[in-house]
């Protein structure tokens, strides 16, 4: 590619700072670096006293003179910076750059990434630390004393020296001691973690403009600054190879661990359960970073056209930029942002008459579009909230609505198959003919809410009365009343919300694997004052001994129960499904019995991801090398579905399973099991509150697209010569059907 000119240029000579015209003969330019970095708060627009810029700036004055810094510390000569490169309240100008980016990115000699660090670290450093505790875990048994080890004196030298210095492992360091693990091994292993990990948590890596200047740059060399001083921290690729090497030595470290003894003592226990919360968050990490590094691979092998033909690609951006959702300050640079990383999908023209401005359902619906056209693909996503449209029902939009706007619009877009070129409709295979019609069994609303980590639960036979003998009977009580609960009793809650949750969304199912699941994939994070109280495995443990260990589903009556818990001391999850868009929303469940359930959207959305036999609720890598496929309910419903309403429906088994399960409870005596006398709902999908199946309905045709195992999409047509269109989104993988597997058209 012949290198492109940015029409301005930031020149530092001298010791003076302009900026100046590319195109103007006198000044002759052979080559440029590019920066990228976080803008920060907003600021009032004012005058930056560089020569050369006419109108008035946005970003903080500190920002600004932190990239002078950068420049005058690395003897940079010229640096495109959007800043001060472009005016930014120039519409026709920011339309025409902005398509421009991909050319500016690969052609700057080299790419900065300036970021904001109260500390900064060298990755060298960590990288030897690491290979240091790779040597420790290899030559050194789990309970082995460093001194009596057959280490050189520099190991055990070195070991002594990170026991002595500042302890910082979440535990204290007397419970290590009398675990018999070494001091210096946890103080080195955790100090390597707690860098890699807050390198990737910096708010840097929370933008959107960041995720396509990251993938867009070559020859990047990350920069720390504060007041104090502006360091080089290495470059990018290294940082993400730590996040693999720290994923692969907690692995390590927790084997170790284990494998050198026989009996565990609750200290080590303690410290395992640490350990493993460091493992499942490492994951997440090595997830995102291995859906940035493909498609940075994507786009060098690829070229400004890599996405014309690559959808396996396109499908692990959208995965990657949602993996951790990203937000902006304009609501339309949701989309705007990635054209650099979609070079060519809309000229100047098209940017400025179909993606300026802040209507959102416009912009989304242009950007799918064309991305559609383009490709030859029809790119949709797993969601039943888009409303009726007409032609293109198929593509993905997002609601205008006031709440945050974050890149959780892009999570579970998927390719639905080939683009009929006329008509705006999709091929695709799908599976038709589904035995029986979809009946609604369940609604979900979501309301905003400041409640907290709140589970409320009321049974619908809470108030009524239950058989205690033959001519005998108790109230059934109802517990209004929320009760705080300690942050060490907080484990065990949690286990019986999972166990009430499996018994609700997933009758039938083996309620410990499901809670298991369901728990595993929530990482609920909270505060204890004593560190038994969360051990290793607590899923089971805090609850072995009781009724709820091991509840037999022929005497655990959930329509008879009731909780209200206030959950104060989780301080976050590590659920995808919860974050700054989602964390002051509710869910209120109501189902066809009467049960009533109020709880955080994270939660409810994995309880229903966690059912047996679905493909949602995970992150995977395909087996095409590292592309990821994320799989999980945050693509069910977006942020602006606020105040709206769906409902789960059932093809399979009997929608009357909770109502006449109910009646057993209620009904038989509490030493008696409580056999169900109906078939439990299978077939299980979400779709919007308006559907609905009536008499008249009784030629429509039900479906799913399989969508590579990123969730199935129901489908259904109202007539046998009619198109199909999207209704909802399948719960279960498989629906019993009778029509089998072949090519359909969907509107």
């Amino acid at each position: 590619m012949a290198a492109v000119l940015p029409s301005r240029l930031l020149s530092h000579i001298n010791g003076r700072f302009e900026v100046f015209d590319t195109r103007d003969p006198s000044r002759r330019v052979d080559h440029f670096d590019i920066i990228t970095y976080r803008w920060g708060e907003n600021v009032l627009p004012y005058n930056c006293g560089i020569d050369g810029v006419n109108w008035n700036v946005k970003v903080a004055e500190k920002k600004l003179d932190d990239i002078k810094r950068l420049m005058i510390k690395e003897n940079v000569q010229y640096l495109w910076v959007d800043c001060v490169c472009l005016n930014q309240d120039d519409k026709e100008e920011m339309s025409n750059e902005i398509p421009k980016m991909y050319q500016y990115y690969k052609s700057a000699r080299k790419c900065y990434i300036l970021m904001d660090m109260d500390e900064v670290w060298n990755p060298q450093e960590i990288v030897d630390n690491l290979k240091f505790i790779d040597h420790i875990l290899s030559h050194m048994r789990g309970a082995a004393l460093a001194s009596e080890a057959f280490l050189s004196a520099n190991l055990t030298n070195r070991l002594a020296s990170w026991a002595s210095t500042k302890w910082n492992f979440p535990m204290d360091a007397s419970t290590v001691r009398s675990a018999a693990i070494d001091l210096g091994v946890l103080k080195c292993y955790s100090t390597c973690i707690n860098r890699v990990r807050s390198l990737f948590d910096n708010l840097y890596f929370s933008r959107v403009w960041t995720f396509q200047e990251m993938l867009l740059g070559k020859n990047i060399t990350m920069y720390g600054i504060n007041e104090r001083n502006i360091s080089c921290i290495g470059e990018l690729n290294t940082w993400m190879d730590l996040a693999t090497d720290a994923k692969d030595k907690a692995y390590k470290l927790q084997a170790w661990i284990m494998t050198s003894r026989v009996l565990r003592t609750a200290s080590v226990n303690a410290i395992l359960r640490i350990i493993d919360e460091d493992c499942l968050s490492l994951n997440s990490l090595q997830t995102q970073v291995k859906g940035i590094s493909s498609a940075r691979t994507d786009i060098i092998n690829g070229g400004a056209s890599w996405w014309y033909e690559n959808h396996k690609g396109i499908s692990n951006i959208f995965s990657a930029i949602s993996m951790r959702p990203r937000e902006c300050k304009e609501r339309g640079d949701i989309f705007r942002g990635l054209l650099g990383v979609f070079s060519g999908l809309f000229t100047a023209e098209e940017v400025k008459r179909e993606l300026m401005g802040d209507d959102i359902e416009k912009i989304s619906f242009a950007f799918f579009k064309q991305l559609s056209v383009k490709t030859g693909y029809a790119w949709t996503k797993l969601a039943i909230s888009s409303g009726e449209r007409g032609e293109c029902d198929w593509i993905p939009m997002v609601a205008n609505h006031d709440k945050l706007l974050t890149t959780d619009c892009f999570t579970a877009v998927v390719n639905l198959g080939l683009l009929k070129r006329k008509g705006g409709l999709a091929k695709a295979t799908a599976v038709t003919g589904i035995l029986g019609t979809p009946r609604k069994y369940m609604r979900i609303k979501l309301n905003q809410s400041n409640r907290g980590f709140q589970f409320i639960f009321k049974g619908c036979n809470c108030g009524k009365t239950v058989k205690t003998g033959v001519f005998r009977s108790e109230p059934i009580p109802t517990n209004d009343q929320p009760r705080n609960v300690a942050g060490d009793e907080t484990g065990r809650v949690l286990v019986q919300c999972a166990t009430i949750l499996g018994s609700i969304m997933d009758p039938g199912c083996n309620v410990v694997e499901y809670r298991r699941r369901l728990l595993r994939k929530l990482q609920p994070y909270w505060n204890v004052s004593d560190p038994n109280a969360k051990p290793t495995g607590w899923e089971d443990r805090c609850v072995s001994g009781t009724g709820w260990e091991n509840p037999s589903p022929w005497f655990f009556r959930v329509h008879n129960m009731s909780m209200n818990y206030k959950m104060g001391e989780i301080t976050d999850c590590g659920s995808r499904l919860e974050n700054d868009s989602t964390a002051n929303i509710s869910c209120e469940v109501r189902v066809n019995c009467g049960c009533t359930i109020i709880a955080p959207f994270s939660l409810i959305f994995e309880a229903i991801t966690a059912v047996e036999g679905s493909s949602l609720g995970g992150a995977s890598a395909t087996l095409e090398q590292d592309r990821i496929v994320l799989r999980d309910g945050l693509g069910l419903v977006q942020v602006g579905d606020v105040g709206r309403a769906f409902s789960l429906v059932a093809s399979g088994g009997d929608v009357d399973f909770h109502r006449s399960h109910s009646n057993s409870c209620k009904n038989t005596k509490v030493d008696k099991p409580v056999a169900p006398k109906l078939p439990w709902p299978s077939g299980r999908a979400l779709v919007r509150e308006e559907f609905n199946h009536g008499i008249t309905d009784s030629m429509r045709d039900y479906g799913y697209v399989e969508t590579g195992g990123s969730g199935n999409l129901l489908i259904c047509r109202n007539n046998p010569l009619g198109q199909y269109k999207i209704i909802g989104v399948c719960i279960d993988e498989f629906i019993e059907n009778k029509g089998g597997r072949h090519t359909v058209t969907i509107r």
